[in-house]
Formats: C-alpha cells, structure tokens, sequence
C-alpha cells in the first residue's frame, strides 16, 4: 500500500495533519509516513506500525497479529 492510500484511509492529510500537529501539505509531501507518527497514523488508518514501517518496527510476528 502506497503512502497516499494509507493517509486516505486515515481520513485525508488534514485529518491526519491535525492529529499529528502538523500542515496538511506536510502530510501531502511524505514519501513514507515518518517514523515518529506511524503508530498514530496506523491506527487511524486501521493498520499497524509493522505495515506502514517494517524497517523500523520489524515484521509483524504471529502473536502481534492475533492480539490486534
């Protein structure tokens, strides 16, 4: 999932800009979301940090998964 996929399902970059305390063009101009704002943007989103930034936060493991 692209990067701009993830924001819309967050709710938009104005929606994710406010959560995060930062501008809407911001948000628009993220290559990948940055690693400090991933766990709020995954759970806004539905997701996890693991699927937003698997080379931070490692791959998901089975346990993590369930408990989700």
């Amino acid at each position: 999932m692209n990067t701009r996929e993830i924001i819309r399902r967050a709710g938009g970059p104005l929606k994710v800009g406010k959560a995060i305390n930062r501008h809407h063009a911001t948000v628009i101009g993220w290559r990948r979301v940055p690693a400090e704002h991933a766990r709020t943007v995954a759970r806004m989103a539905g997701l996890t940090p693991h699927d937003l930034r698997p080379d931070v936060f490692g791959p998901e493991t089975t346990q993590e998964r369930g408990a989700a």
